[in-house]
C-alpha cells in the first residue's frame, strides 16, 4: 500500500511519520526500486530523443503539486504522484483489523486530501478512486451537500470520499477538493474508543490539543466516556472527530473523521443568508399564525374587527377572567372529592389487608384549563370580513381580503378543534365559495379540507397595482401558483412561475418586491435545466420520480437564462442575500453541473 505522509512540504517526496505508519517490507522496497529503476531508464530514452520533454514534463508536474491556497501552519496535505491501491480495500477490512492498523488506513485517506487542489489535477494521480458527478434534489441543503463532483473508495457506508465544490466566481471556475470524510463500519464500543485515542492522539501531535464539542451526553450515547466530538481548528482547515452512531444495546457505533477547507467552511457561515431568500420559507411563513404581515393586518382591522384581529394574531383565546375562576373553583371540588373518595377506599381496604401504618400521601392530577376558537364564531369572522370588503373603501378592500384568506386557510383546523360543533360544514363551504374560497379534500384520509387560495388570488387580480396586490403575487409565486394539497397543479410548477414572472417584471419595474420575483424566474429556469440532467431511476432503485427526456426541450436555453437573471441579481443589489444566493448558485450553472434545484419541481408522496 502507499501510503502518504500528512506534513510534506511541496515537491518533498512522502517520508514516513512517526506514529502514524510503518515502514515499507523489505519485498516492497526492492519492488519500489525496481520500479523507479524501471523508471528511470525509460526517463534517460525520453531525453535523448527529446531533451525539451522533460523540462516540459517537471514544470507540468511542479503546477500540479503547487498548493492552491496559503500553506497551514501544520501538516499540509498535498497530491500525491502515486496512485493509491483498491478503491475500498483498507477501508472494508475496517472490522478485522487492529485499531493502530485502522487509524493508518484512515490517516492515509486523510493524506490524500489536496485541499483547493482542482479535480483536473487531483482524479489522474488517484485513477482508482472513481468520481461522480452530483445528480439529486438540492432544495435547503447546506453548502456541505452541494458538492459538484465527488471521489468514493466504494458506495459502502465505510467509504472515504473527497468532495469537491465551486465556490466563487474567479476565473477560471474549477471545482475544487474542499472536504474529506470517511467512516468506521459498525465497531464493538471498545474498538471505537481505543480507535478514537489513537486517531485522536496522531491529529492533536500535528494540530494540537482539539477542542472537545461533546457537550451535553445524547441520549444514544449516555453510556459512553470518551469525547463524542472532537474539533480542530486551523486557519484554512477544520478537523472533526465524531461518535456518529452508537446504539447503547449492542454497545457498537461508528466514528467519522472529517476535513473542510476554508471555501467551504466560508459557505457555510453563509448558509443562513442564502438559504432565507432561496428556498420556500417565506411561502410557508406566510401561513404561520401572528406572522409578518398578520400584525400590520390586525392593528388596521381591530378598531372594527376586534375578533378577526385577535384570531390573526392568537392561535386560541384569551381565557375570560371570571370565567376562568370559575373553571379554578370546580377543578378544586372535583379535585377535593377525588382525595376524599380515594382516603375512604384506602380506609376501608386498609383492615382487611392488616395495614396500622397510616395512610399515605397522594397526588390527584387537575385537569389544565385550554380553550379553542369556536368554529361558528371563526366562520363568523369570516363572513363578516368577506361582506365588509365589498362596501368598503378600495384602500381598505385588498386588506380585508388579505385578512380573510389568513382565517379561510385555518378555519378546516378550527372545525376539527371543536367538538362542540354541530354546524353544516357543507352549507358554510356552499356560503364561502361566491367569495373564491374554496377547499379541496386533503390527501390524507384522517387529514382536514384544504384552502386552496382563491382569495389571494382575487387581490392579485384585483389589487394588482397596489402593495397589497404586490404582496399576495409573491406569495403565490413563491408557491408555484399551487395553494392547493398534493401537487393538485401538476409537479411542472416552474412553467407558471415563469409565466406569471416575466410580465410582472417587465409591468412592476419600481415594485419593492423586484428582487424577490426575479429570484423565483432564476430558480424556475434553473429547475427546469436540472430537471434534464436528473437521472431517472431504475427497477426498485429509490428516487424522485424525474423523467429528464420530458424537459430537454428547451433545456440550454433556459440554463442561459437562468444566468443570465442571476448576474441580473449581481448587478442590481451585490450586496443583497438574493445576490449571495446567486454567487453560491452561478459557478455550477456556468460550468454545465447540475444544481439539484427542485424548488418549483412538486412531489407527493403519499
Amino acid at each position: 500500500m502507499n501510503q502518504e505522509q500528512l506534513s510534506p512540504a511541496a515537491g518533498d517526496q512522502p517520508t514516513p511519520a512517526k506514529g502514524i505508519r510503518s515502514s515499507l517490507p523489505s519485498s516492497g522496497k526492492r519492488l519500489l526500486l525496481s520500479l523507479l529503476g524501471f523508471g528511470f531508464l525509460i526517463l534517460l530514452i525520453l531525453v535523448a530523443a527529446r531533451p525539451s520533454l522533460l523540462k516540459s514534463a517537471l514544470a507540468n508536474f511542479e503546477n500540479t503539486l503547487q498548493p492552491k491556497a496559503a500553506p497551514l501552519p501544520a501538516l499540509p496535505a498535498k497530491i500525491s504522484e502515486h496512485p493509491a491501491e483498491g478503491p475500498s480495500a483498507t477501508i472494508q477490512q475496517q472490522a478485522t483489523l487492529s485499531a493502530d492498523a485502522q487509524a493508518r488506513n484512515f490517516l492515509t485517506q486523510f493524506e490524500k486530501s489536496v485541499w483547493a487542489a482542482s479535480l483536473q489535477d487531483w482524479s489522474p494521480l488517484h485513477t482508482d478512486i472513481p468520481c461522480e458527478p452530483f445528480r439529486g434534489r438540492m432544495v435547503g441543503a447546506g453548502a456541505d451537500r452541494q458538492w459538484s463532483h465527488r471521489c468514493s473508495t466504494s458506495r459502502q457506508l465505510d467509504a472515504a470520499h473527497w468532495s469537491f465544490y465551486v465556490f466563487g466566481l474567479q476565473e477560471p471556475l474549477l471545482d475544487r477538493l474542499e472536504q474529506f470524510d470517511v467512516t468506521t463500519a459498525t465497531l464493538p464500543e471498545e474498538a471505537l474508543r481505543e480507535l478514537q485515542s489513537l486517531l485522536q492522539s496522531h491529529i492533536a501531535s500535528h494540530f494540537g490539543t482539539g477542542e472537545d464539542r461533546s457537550g451535553p451526553k445524547a441520549v444514544l450515547t449516555h453510556q459512553v466516556s470518551w469525547p463524542r466530538n472532537v474539533r480542530w481548528q486551523a486557519p484554512d482547515l477544520e478537523i472533526q472527530l465524531d461518535l456518529v452512531e452508537f446504539d447503547p444495546q449492542r454497545k457498537e457505533g461508528r466514528l467519522r473523521l472529517q476535513g473542510r477547507h476554508r471555501a467551504l467552511l466560508e459557505a457555510l457561515n453563509e448558509d443562513n443568508r442564502v438559504q432565507s431568500v432561496g428556498t420556500s420559507d417565506y411561502s410557508y411563513e406566510y401561513y404561520k399564525t401572528g406572522s409578518g404581515i398578520d400584525a400590520r393586518l390586525a392593528d388596521n382591522l381591530r378598531p372594527d374587527f376586534p375578533d378577526a384581529a385577535d384570531m390573526l394574531m392568537k392561535e386560541q383565546p384569551d381565557l375570560d377572567p371570571q370565567m376562568h375562576e370559575a373553571l379554578q373553583q370546580k377543578q378544586r371540588e372535583a379535585i377535593q372529592e377525588q382525595l376524599q373518595k380515594q382516603l375512604q377506599k384506602q380506609r376501608q381496604a386498609a383492615p382487611a389487608a392488616g395495614q396500622t401504618r397510616a395512610i399515605g400521601a397522594f397526588a390527584v392530577g387537575a385537569p389544565q384549563a385550554s380553550t379553542k376558537w369556536k368554529a361558528e364564531q371563526f366562520y363568523t369572522a369570516l363572513m363578516r370580513l368577506l361582506e365588509s370588503a365589498k362596501t368598503s373603501t378600495s384602500d381598505q378592500q385588498p386588506l380585508m381580503l388579505w385578512a380573510a384568506d389568513r382565517l379561510a386557510e385555518r378555519l378546516p383546523s378550527v372545525i376539527a378543534d371543536d367538538k362542540s360543533l354541530n354546524a353544516d360544514w357543507t352549507q358554510w363551504r356552499t356560503q364561502l365559495a361566491p367569495f373564491g374560497v374554496s377547499y379541496a379534500p386533503s390527501p390524507d384520509e384522517d387529514g382536514t379540507m384544504a384552502y386552496t387560495g382563491g382569495v389571494l388570488k382575487r387581490i392579485w387580480t384585483d389589487y394588482g397595482q397596489s402593495d397589497w396586490g404586490e404582496r399576495a403575487f409573491l406569495v403565490l409565486q413563491s408557491h408555484g401558483w399551487d395553494m392547493g394539497p398534493a401537487c393538485a397543479g401538476g409537479s411542472d410548477q416552474f412553467r407558471a412561475v415563469i409565466q406569471h414572472g416575466l410580465p410582472f417584471m417587465e409591468q412592476h419595474p419600481k415594485s419593492p418586491y423586484q428582487l424577490d420575483v426575479q429570484l423565483t424566474l432564476a430558480q424556475g429556469y434553473e429547475t427546469w435545466w436540472s430537471l434534464s440532467q436528473a437521472v431517472a431511476p431504475t427497477g426498485d432503485e429509490y428516487g424522485e420520480a424525474v423523467e429528464p427526456q420530458k424537459y430537454q426541450q428547451g433545456a440550454e436555453e433556459a440554463r442561459q437564462k437562468a444566468i443570465a437573471y442571476y448576474e441580473r441579481l449581481l448587478q442590481t443589489a451585490p450586496q443583497s442575500d438574493h445576490a449571495a444566493y446567486a454567487r453560491r448558485v452561478l459557478p455550477r450553472l456556468k460550468l454545465g453541473i447540475d444544481t439539484g434545484q427542485r424548488r418549483f419541481y412538486c412531489i407527493y408522496w403519499d
